[in-house]
């Protein structure tokens, strides 16, 4: 239907004498199309005798099904099809052999623990890939005329691959097993996940298999088509391109777009939706609160959650033992008819310094504007660290910026997370311009994952954010943030990228661990005194969401070169809790830390993507400075930063706790 629209819109330009001509091209490519259709039906007979020769129901029965299908899946097994095709076509042996050599890659381990639906989502992309490389290069480098006979390779380049594809299974059991341990995960490692994945990941391979068989065989008519009317050399480029662009317009407009569309409107009627823990606040002192403009009922279902968790008053006099304020959280949600609206940053801003003048939030010492992760998500972490370690004399500000979870709006708009937290930056930047410096708040910013992202990146430097903030707390931020990127560019010579040095530690520390406040990856004291504003960029080894680029595909990463992979050790002192051994593969290893995002939560912090306990170290280290928990009374110890986690994380699963449970033990 597209391409015939776009030929009719191509025709009305034409002018009508030369219509004649593009009707008489027009009827011989559809009579072309209906012989080729008649020749198809016609083979169609003699293509279902050769197959009875193959499988015949007369001489073997209904057996002659499942055995053809164990010869068909044995055809694609690891290590089984290296005996050549038995039931697949000779010409498939070069890219079995791609498929072969590719699994080597999917099952070796990743940043992160491979469980089953894991490793068969590896094996089957992986092995696809694999065989279409294998395929192409193939077909550009070897014979032009089709291979003949059994389509087996010679015995010692079979023994070969099979001994290889043994020894990295082994290997791959071995490594699997230590790494569940650097990442202290719950789970024993089963050789069945292994098995099951693989077992599976084969099948979705022959999946692709079909599917790629498929397309081919469309371009190979379209270019049968088109060459009787054009050179060979022009046909085959004109049917790839043709192909792939309705192979386009087929994805986007059928698959990715319905699935963002459905995965829109879902998110927006989850959003309407109340979690069980949260509650209707009373205090003035929140947003949603009888005397607060914002309505409870608008303010959507993870930023219901913000104002009415967190510590109160007497929550943080009881777990430090010291006096203290009530703090104050402030939440703009979405107010949209329909989830296709665009959302109004200006006016939600306008309605935050409108909560902030009524709850008093200039007047208390210190000033967070948190980015939330996508749905209004925000750590509660950050959120009530900050409570705790400021001893309540705070005010936290956020505004949701979409209804769709972080991944998807990763892949739907990633402007809307920068252009709404440097909106309400702004705004409150105003503000801070007519109160004297001498009784003038301080300002802090903070988010996890794309929150971090979009708050670090409504800044347009570095510098900037120096200038206009006294600190900052970034966790787990995605690669592509451009400043933290920057930071990472600059790095001093030495440094790993993992734990980049900055100015020998005098405003940016990058952590993996809190002892990373005090001292860098080698566990030397940071040459100069961190001093204000201090900024957070805290990042696991194994968090795959500050890993993966796009880049991963076709260039190996500094990471992947320094100490710490390649079979060479890091120093004890960088905290590394990935495998040291990991190696960089083009393709594989994108896919791989790609697969590793989708469980990044499922691991205890400080591990994967889960940054909990440590958050509040390090909202103390930027608020007190490298001393803190030791000199000064007013930071927490490290003994008050624990009792402050485990109220955290106790008020944070009573809140959230969904009616089946949280899908880990490890997140909520």
């Amino acid at each position: 239907m597209v391409l015939w629209l776009t030929a009719h819109r191509l025709l009305a330009l034409v002018p009508a004498r030369e219509c004649k001509k593009f009707g008489t091209i027009a009827s011989v490519l559809i009579d072309d199309t209906r012989n080729a259709i008649r020749n198809i039906t016609a083979k169609l007979p003699n293509a279902v005798w050769r197959a009875r020769q193959r499988f015949s129901f007369s001489r073997d029965g209904w057996l002659a099904v499942p055995i053809g299908a164990v010869q068909v899946l044995g055809d694609l097994s690891p290590a089984i099809r290296l005996l050549g095709p038995h039931r697949l076509p000779p010409a498939f042996r070069s890219g079995l052999v791609g498929a072969e050599v590719a699994t080597w890659g999917a099952v070796s381990p990743s940043l992160l623990p491979h469980n089953w639906w894991a490793t068969a989502a590896n094996v089957a992309v992986l092995q696809g890939i694999g065989h279409g490389v294998a395929t192409g290069l193939a077909r550009a480098f070897g014979p032009t005329t089709p291979p003949t006979g059994t389509g087996r390779l010679p015995r010692p380049a079979r023994v070969a691959m099979t001994a290889t594809t043994v020894a990295v299974f082994a290997t791959s059991i071995r490594r699997r097993i230590r790494l569940k341990r650097l990442v202290q995960s719950d789970d024993t490692f089963r050789a069945s996940d292994l098995a099951g994945g693989v077992m599976l990941g084969t099948l979705g391979y022959g999946t692709v298999l079909l599917v790629g068989d498929a397309i081919q065989s469309f371009i190979d008519v379209l270019n049968v088509l088109l060459g009787k009317k054009l050179p060979p050399v022009a046909s085959w480029p004109i049917a790839i391109v043709g192909g792939g662009v309705l192979l386009v317009l087929v994805s986007d407009r059928v698959v990715l777009r319905r699935f963002l569309s459905n995965a829109s409107r879902r998110a927006f009627e989850l959003d309407r939706e109340y979690m069980r823990g949260a509650v209707q606040p009373h205090r003035p002192q929140r947003s949603g609160s009888p005397e607060s403009s914002v309505d409870w009922n608008l303010m959507g279902r993870q930023g219901r959650a913000v104002v009415s968790g967190g510590p109160r008053k007497e929550d943080i006099e009881r777990v430090l033992g010291r006096q203290a304020q009530e703090p104050i959280r402030i939440f703009v949600g979405l107010d949209l008819e329909r989830e296709q609206d665009e959302p109004d940053f200006e006016q939600m801003a306008r309605l935050a310094i409108k909560e902030m003048h009524r709850t008093g939030a200039f007047e208390r010492s210190h000033i967070a504007v948190m980015s939330a992760a996508g749905t209004g998500w925000i750590n509660d972490f950050h959120t009530s660290g900050f409570e705790f370690v400021t001893g309540g004399d705070s005010a936290i500000v956020a505004m949701q910026y979409s209804y769709l979870p972080s991944a998807y709006s990763y892949l739907a708009d990633r402007t809307n997370p920068v252009r709404s937290s440097r909106m309400l930056i702004e705004y409150i930047l105003r503000e801070l311009e007519n109160i004297p410096e001498s009784s003038r708040p301080k300002l802090f910013v903070g988010g996890e994952s794309l929150g971090a992202y979009g708050v670090s990146d409504a800044f347009e430097s570095v510098d900037e954010l120096f200038a206009l903030t006294s600190g900052a707390v970034f966790t787990g931020t995605p690669g592509f943030a451009r400043n933290h990127s920057e930071l990472t560019k600059q790095r001093q010579q030495g440094s790993p990228e993992r734990l980049p040095l900055i100015d020998d530690g005098l405003h940016v520390r990058f952590t993996a661990h809190p002892d990373h406040l005090i001292h860098d990856f080698q566990g030397d004291a940071y040459a100069q005194k961190w001093e204000a504003p201090r900024v957070v960029f805290a990042q696991h080894a194994s968090d795959p969401v500050v890993w993966w680029d796009h880049s991963l595909a076709w260039r190996r990463p500094d990471w992947l070169k320094e100490p710490g992979s390649r079979g060479v050790p890091a120093p004890k002192k960088q905290h590394l809790d990935a495998l040291h051994t990991m190696r960089w593969m083009p393709l594989v290893t994108y896919w791989q830390i790609a697969i590793d995002q989708l469980s990044s939560k499922d691991y205890p912090s400080p591990h994967g993507h889960n940054y909990h306990e440590e958050t509040v170290a390090y909202w103390n280290g930027v608020i007190h400075g490298e001393d803190a928990g030791e000199d000064s009374d007013a930071s927490l110890t490290k003994d008050e930063i624990k009792r402050a986690a485990a109220w955290i994380h106790n008020d944070a699963t009573k809140l959230r706790r969904p009616v089946g449970g949280f899908p880990s033990k490890h997140g909520y």
